[in-house]
């Protein structure tokens, strides 16, 4: 669930107060009353509901883990919270559906006629209200540039990817988290391949990219949310995400060393500008990796904050798993005894309450071993 500042628009676009897309503000604004045609206007077999390459809403419905978002709220844990939180029925309740079932909220002028609005995440809460590009943008004579003219949110911009999914992927009210809601983490490479994708981006390093791009649009949320309102548990996450960014050579050259929160926010959106653009070799996909692996001696050293640890293994892990991951398919290394290594380590990072930071230092210095032998 997001803060309640947010309109049902602002899930697909940004949570930092300030609509971060490719438009200009009065492009916003000629596009902030265009109808929502409903998935099944996307579903014909004739479109997206068809065969290989043509299959987007089949694997939505039958892999996508948004399509399940709605039916979530209606489940006993959910009516759990929504007790305590005093939400009478989270079913209705605009507190949960800004997130859960996002269409639930818009208006009935905004729909076209005779549509019920979509239950759960479907396809117009992340592409935009599709009554003007609906009919056109698979025309071969029409360009990706024009649909997005005409009101498709232009997700191959990977910030405005990144700031699309975060508002409900990270940033929930501390009295949601407390009456039972899971604490949210944001890796837009990472869950995004675990959804599974229903469509293909074959672009250079677009992993990695994702990846640097989605752990700055984090930062970007979590400085914004705490230049607003003190939270000591998500300023440990803040100190987390800035150590896990200074250790980049885009965020070294990019972060600040004081100014705040609100220098931070804006520190950290050109971070994930610059990050979106930046490809990545293998030498530098070496160096990065080895210079998170080699950070085992701060979590070793006795003086270390237990908290702070924690909340920097939490985001150092997926880390760890991306570059891995992509220095795998430029292919020479070994997986046998890296693997495990790393295993080991991420369980010893998903502890909470009993993380301890010399073990996880350990652990990292057996996926440094592991991770040496192969390089000789």
């Amino acid at each position: 669930m997001a803060h309640p500042k947010y309109s049902w628009i602002l899930i697909a676009a940004s949570a930092v107060g300030t609509l971060l897309t490719t438009t200009r503000a009065a492009d916003d604004a000629k596009i902030a009353n265009l109808k929502f045609v409903g998935a099944q206007s996307c579903a014909s077999t004739s479109c997206h509901g068809g065969g290989i390459g043509k299959d987007q809403a089949v694997i939505y419905y039958k892999k996508d883990q948004h399509a399940l978002a709605y039916g979530l709220v209606a489940k006993g844990t959910s009516m759990r919270m929504a007790e305590s939180l005093g939400i009478t029925d989270p079913v209705k309740s605009a507190r949960c559906n800004v997130c859960h079932s996002p269409m639930q909220g818009v208006p009935e002028n905004r729909l076209v006629k005779d549509l019920h609005a979509d239950k759960g995440v479907s396809c117009e809460a992340c592409h935009g209200a599709a009554d003007l590009w609906l009919r056109f943008h698979t025309r071969p004579d029409v360009t990706y540039q024009q649909t997005v003219a005409a009101g498709m949110r232009d997700l191959n911009d990977l910030t405005v990817r990144a700031s699309t999914c975060v508002a409900c992927h990270l940033n929930i009210d501390e009295d949601i988290r407390k009456s039972g809601h899971p604490e949210l983490h944001f890796e837009l490479d990472g869950q995004t391949i675990a959804q599974p994708p229903h469509y293909r981006d074959e672009r250079p390093s677009i992993g990695l990219r994702s990846w640097l791009t989605g752990q700055a649009t984090a930062l970007r949320e979590i400085s914004w949310k705490l230049a607003s309102k003190p939270e000591p548990e998500l300023e440990a996450r803040w100190k987390g995400l800035v150590w896990l960014l200074e250790k980049t050579a885009a965020g070294k050259n990019a972060l600040p060393e004081s100014g705040g929160f609100a220098a931070m926010q804006s520190a950290a959106d050109q971070l994930a500008h610059t990050a979106a653009k930046a490809l990545w070799t293998k030498e530098s996909t070496t160096k990065q990796l080895r210079d998170y692996i080699s950070s085992s001696p701060e979590f070793t050293d006795a003086k270390a904050d237990k908290i702070e640890m924690r909340r920097r293994a939490e985001v150092l892990i997926p880390s760890i798993e991306r570059l891995w991951i992509a220095l795998k398919k430029e292919g020479g290394v070994d997986p046998v005894t890296f693997e495990p290594a790393l295993t080991v380590a991420s369980d010893l990072a998903r502890e909470q309450a009993d993380f301890d930071p010399v073990k996880f230092g350990r652990a990292l210095e057996q996926i440094e071993v592991a991770f040496e032998r192969m390089q000789k």
